[in-house]
């Protein structure tokens, strides 16, 4: 991807970010992993299983763009440097200009979806529904809320994200600020969806988490090789 190529109709880095993050955590057996990590980067595992993250995000009033989002990611380690980190392997988007700028500067693979997010359940859970642009359901969530701080007690958080932009490996130097929870969440991920190839169709999640009220100031992405 190359920033040359992409429209400049979106906002310039950095992003302020506002929001909600639910999201769960698997350890997936490597063989059980179809997609394909650039060649940049070797496949990170523990034990033999690989940390597979997938969320959905709710952009809201005081972002830079208000949108929602999909986004499934892997664990991943730079054959140069050897530095550990995430990779985001496939993501959806409904916002054009989210999707533009995305690509363009952070390396982002976002591709258009439509979402149904509905923050309203008892006890503050969450139901989430994500379609690509063929009406195809890419996947669906539901959480409760086991535990969690209270709303006033926010922590920081580095993401040591590690995408391919321009040729090069490459990470936003940030934190994201937020009040954590544990969640119960029960995914529903068709095997034709292209997070299937993360080895996440049909498998409980390790664990289950709210990234609640973030604030997230996003800094154009830097060579990190």
């Amino acid at each position: 991807m190359s920033r040359s190529s992409a429209s400049n109709d979106f906002p310039p880095a950095p992003w302020l970010l506002r929001g909600q993050i639910y999201g769960s955590l698997w350890m997936v057996p490597a063989e059980r992993i179809q997609f394909r990590v650039d060649p940049a980067f070797e496949l990170l595992t523990f034990a033999g299983r690989a940390c597979v993250v997938a969320c959905f995000v709710d952009y809201q009033e005081g972002s830079v763009l208000t949108y929602g989002e999909l986004f499934g990611a892997v664990s991943v380690r730079t054959r140069a440097s050897r530095r550990r980190g995430l990779t985001v392997s496939h993501m959806w988007v409904d916002s054009e200009r989210s999707k533009r700028g995305g690509r363009a500067l952070w390396g982002m693979p976002k591709e258009m979806a439509r979402f149904e997010l509905d923050h309203h359940p008892p006890e503050g859970a969450f139901r989430g529904i994500g379609w690509d642009s063929r009406k195809k359901e890419l996947a669906r969530v539901s959480c409760d809320v086991l535990a969690g701080l209270p709303p006033g007690v926010r922590i920081p958080l580095g993401l040591p994200n590690l995408q391919m932009l321009d040729g090069k490996v490459q990470s936003p130097k940030t934190a994201i600020h937020f009040s954590p929870r544990l969640l119960r969440t029960e995914w529903s991920i068709p095997e034709d969806s292209p997070l299937a190839s993360l080895g996440i169709s049909g498998v409980r999640p390790w664990m289950g988490f709210q990234v609640r009220d973030f604030e997230w100031n996003l800094p154009a992405a830097t060579p990190v090789d």
